[in-house]
Order: structure tokens, then C-alpha cells, then sequence
């Protein structure tokens, strides 16, 4: 017989375990299983006079309600990816009811695979209210090992996809692939570099789409992935990252789709409670493979991924209202859940002219939310290797950087939460607000210099422009009197500003 505790008694072992790390009053605390709202993370605090209540749809919800009990009682906040902060206590007033606005809260790996990184974000992001992780075929082979344990005692559902087509062809072809490998080809991919991965596993989206026996191998490999591990909840397998035009983008979504309605019925057909969903996105810029028109939808979820908004304006102004149409049409022709795919921590799209993002994040949740949308996930790419290497970035600390924008996304995605008063002094607001208006300019760039970015300085016909906004920046980062988390990101930045300015200035 099975004597090996159950993911729900892990997960509440554990935050039995987070209790005795950081309580420390008195009072003792029972944790019950009790219907709270409609979610199933969301959960209840109450106070009696001897003791406190805390209250969830599930095991999970427990576990979020200990962090809020911790927050609410012994004034802990868990901002930073290494220790804990400590902010004035509010009390729970008797009772306190925490509420996610979206069912569905997570982040995106696609390569790192840097363990220890992983390991805080998942713990940070937990304690913050993630419930998922989203991870390539390639990078869950390099890293599964180290974080299952993580994974399962928190209770952390896992979403497997991403552009990991030519790997899963491999393993189907039962070659000799490692999930480096593929991962090394995918970074090189972004800076049109050829790996010994990539040139021997070249595909092609219309080909893979019209190949009957290509996709069932596929399939029956992603089964045996799911067969293998009870986190994996959510399979999210992408096309190459290559825009679909002209004959090929006629049937392209038509294909796509039912592709991945192949896939939800091969799951089901082994009694696998495994959602599939496909990704509706502008790769290479195509509108083809982000807008509906006349496409029926399919039986499958939907992940709403538009690359190159202007993040220093909401979806609706007009260059990028046709992305926002897009999503709302897609929402009001079917009931399978929508999942939005943002960027705000993609420090490839964004590059190390780094924006914080907070105002824009906080309205974006809230128009989100305002469409019907079921989930909200958040793309963390590491610094690009090719910025890395360069001598003015030894200090730039990619990791803490773009936690900051992370946090404030983790946290909006819960009714009436508050970060920022905790997380920044009131000079240090105004410093933030400031930075985003200035340096959120960056992200505009990113569809009319496809596939290049401000960085790289090659588009000599915007150059005054870009050197009007960096001049701006470099102004108000030199005046920053910049406190405590955001000295060193300042510091950063200048010397980024002032490397970006001298390229542009040379052309």
C-alpha cells in the first residue's frame, strides 16, 4: 500500500512549516477547508479571541491565506528574491477574505536555467499568490529534478509548451537531443545565429501542420511526458516562432488548431485531466496568426500573446488597438478559457533599457479583467547574451531588475492587495512613475525596429528621436536621488543610457 503523503498533505506540511519559520506570536492558528467565494485559491482569515482561523477552497488556498496571515499579523512582505521585508502590521480586524481576480496566475521560463534563480522565483512568486509555472519541453528536462519537490509542496501547477516543436521531433525521431542543447539554439535563434541544434533540426510550421504521422509522434511523446509527472496540468505547444504569410497563412490557425485538438483527445483517451490550449500571437509580426477573422474556433483553451505593444499607453490607442479588437473578438466567440501572455519582465523585448512598468501593469490587469479573461502569465527572459558580454553590464543585475515589475504583476492579480506603498518610499513612487514615463518609450520601438531593438542602434531614420527620449532619461537618472530597491537599477541604467546614446550618436 501507498503510504506517501498526498500533494494536498504536502502542501499544508509545508505551510504548517511556514508558520513555525516566521510566526511568533502567541495565539494559536487552525487551518480548515471551507468554501470561500468562487476560486479555488481563494481563502479566509479570521480572528477569535484565543486564536486564529485560516480558511481555503483547497490546500493551496491555505498555503496563500498563511502569506497573507503573515503579512496581515507579523508585517512580512516577500518582495525580494533573498529575504524577507518588514512593513508596520495592519491586523486582520476580525476577518479578512482573499480573493485572486483571475483563476489562472503565472510565470513563463523558456530558458533559464539557472536553478537557484528558478528556486526563488517560484518560492517568491508563491508567496505572492503564482499559482503556475510555465516551462519549455527542453528546459523541464534540465530542470525538473531540482524543482520538483519545490513544485509539489507548493502546490504550483506546471504548463509544459513553448517553441519546443523541433525538440519534441527529435526525441520522437529518438535522436540524441539534450534539453541544453535546444535551449542554447532557442537564445541563438532571438540574434539569427546558427547552433549545431538548429541547423540539424530545421522545421517548418506548413509542413509539420499537414503531416498526419509528424503530429502523432508528437503527440504520443507529449503523453508520455504527462504520464510521467501529476504537477503537469497544461500543455501550451507553440508553432515555430516564424510569421505564417500568404498560402500558408490561409489555413495556418485551421491547422494549428486542430492539431491541438488532437492532442486534448489523445490526453483524455489515457484518463489524463490535462488541459490543451493554442497560442493566438503576431510572430514575425503576422497579423494572420493573431486575428480570428473568419477562423472557427476550436474546442481547445486560447493564450493571447501580442508582441510589441506601446507600454506607455493601454491597448486601446491606435497603434495597437487592432490587437486589442483582436482579443476581444476572440473572447466573445468562445467560452474555452483565455489566457493574456504579457512581457513585462522579457528583458530581450524590453532590453536592458529595462522600464518599470507598474502604472501599466495595474491598468492592464484591470482591462483584462474588464474583457472576461481567465488567466494572466508574465514572460521572464534573462538578459541576452550578446548584452551580457559587453564591459558596461558586469554590474547589471538582470535578476533583481526585473523582479521589480514581477512583484507589482504577481500581486495585481488579487483583489485589493497592496505593493507599492510597502515596496517603495514616497520619493522613491515618484522616481518610479517618472522612470516609467520616460523609459517605457523604449518598448515602441520594438515593432518598427523588428528585429532589432534601441540597444543596437540601427535605424538611422528615428536617430534624433531615440536620442531626444535617451537625453530625457539620462537627465532624470542623473537628478534621481535614488533610495533602496531601486540605487543599484538607476546606477544601471545610466551607464546603459550612456552606452546606448554614444551608438546612436555615431550613426
Amino acid at each position: 500500500m501507498d503510504k506517501s503523503p498526498s500533494l494536498q498533505q504536502k502542501i499544508e506540511q509545508f505551510a504548517s512549516e511556514e508558520l513555525t519559520r516566521y510566526y511568533t506570536g502567541e495565539k494559536g492558528i487552525k487551518l480548515e477547508h471551507h468554501t470561500v467565494g468562487e476560486m479555488a485559491d481563494s481563502f479566509e482569515i479570521i480572528e477569535h479571541p484565543q486564536h486564529y482561523v485560516i480558511r481555503g477552497n483547497s490546500s493551496r488556498a491555505l498555503l496563500y491565506g498563511v502569506y497573507r496571515f503573515l503579512e496581515k499579523v507579523e508585517g512580512l512582505v516577500f518582495f525580494d528574491l533573498q529575504q524577507p521585508k518588514k512593513i508596520s502590521p495592519a491586523g486582520i480586524s476580525q476577518h479578512y477574505i482573499g480573493l485572486p481576480k483571475f483563476a489562472r496566475r503565472g510565470n513563463v521560463f523558456e530558458t533559464i536555467d539557472d536553478v537557484p534563480f528558478l528556486k526563488s522565483m517560484l518560492d517568491v512568486g508563491t508567496k505572492n499568490g503564482l499559482n503556475e509555472v510555465f516551462f519549455t519541453f527542453f528546459l523541464w528536462d534540465e530542470v525538473k529534478d531540482a524543482l520538483l519537490e519545490d513544485i509539489e509542496k507548493r502546490g504550483i501547477n506546471v504548463t509544459l509548451g513553448g517553441h519546443s516543436l523541433r525538440y519534441l521531433i527529435a526525441k520522437a525521431n529518438r535522436l540524441n537531443v539534450s534539453g541544453k542543447m535546444a535551449a542554447d539554439g532557442a537564445v541563438n535563434d532571438l540574434i539569427g545565429e546558427e547552433t549545431e541544434f538548429t541547423a540539424a533540426h530545421a522545421i517548418n510550421n506548413h509542413d509539420f501542420l499537414q503531416d498526419d504521422k509528424a503530429q502523432q509522434q508528437v503527440i504520443q511523446v507529449i503523453v508520455a511526458y504527462c504520464q510521467q509527472q501529476p504537477v503537469i496540468r497544461r500543455i501550451s505547444l507553440w508553432p515555430e516562432d516564424v510569421g505564417a504569410k500568404g498560402e500558408e497563412a490561409v489555413q495556418f490557425l485551421t491547422r494549428y488548431i486542430s492539431f491541438t485538438e488532437k492532442l486534448q483527445q489523445a490526453l483524455e483517451s489515457e484518463q489524463l485531466d490535462i488541459k490543451v490550449e493554442h497560442i493566438v500571437y503576431n510572430a514575425g509580426l503576422s497579423w494572420e496568426m493573431l486575428e480570428r477573422n473568419d477562423q472557427q474556433v476550436g474546442t481547445t483553451d486560447i493564450l493571447y500573446a501580442y508582441w510589441g505593444r506601446d507600454y506607455t499607453k493601454s491597448y486601446e490607442n491606435e497603434r495597437d488597438l487592432r490587437a486589442w479588437k483582436s482579443l476581444i473578438d476572440w473572447r466573445q466567440a468562445t467560452q474555452k478559457d483565455i489566457t493574456v501572455f504579457e512581457y513585462y519582465s522579457d528583458h530581450f523585448m524590453l532590453s536592458e533599457l529595462f522600464p518599470l512598468l507598474f502604472k501599466r501593469i495595474a491598468v492592464d490587469v484591470e482591462h483584462y479583467k474588464q474583457a472576461g479573461c481567465d488567466g494572466l502569465v508574465n514572460l521572464v527572459v534573462p538578459l541576452h547574451k550578446v548584452s551580457k558580454a559587453q564591459p558596461h553590464m558586469g554590474n547589471y543585475d538582470y535578476q533583481q531588475y526585473q523582479q521589480l515589475n514581477n512583484i507589482i504583476f504577481a500581486r495585481s492579480l488579487w483583489e485589493e492587495l497592496k505593493t507599492i506603498p510597502y515596496l517603495l518610499s514616497l520619493p522613491m513612487q515618484q522616481l518610479a512613475e517618472q522612470i516609467e514615463q520616460q523609459l517605457a518609450q523604449n518598448s515602441r520601438y520594438n515593432a518598427e525596429f523588428f528585429p532589432s531593438r534601441v540597444v543596437e542602434a540601427n535605424n538611422p531614420v528615428a536617430k534624433k528621436e531615440v536620442i531626444d527620449m535617451l537625453t530625457a532619461i539620462e537627465r532624470l537618472l542623473n537628478e534621481a536621488k535614488a533610495e533602496a530597491p531601486l540605487i543599484h537599477y538607476v546606477e544601471a541604467l545610466k551607464q546603459v543610457v550612456a552606452v546606448t546614446k554614444k551608438r546612436w550618436e555615431a550613426l
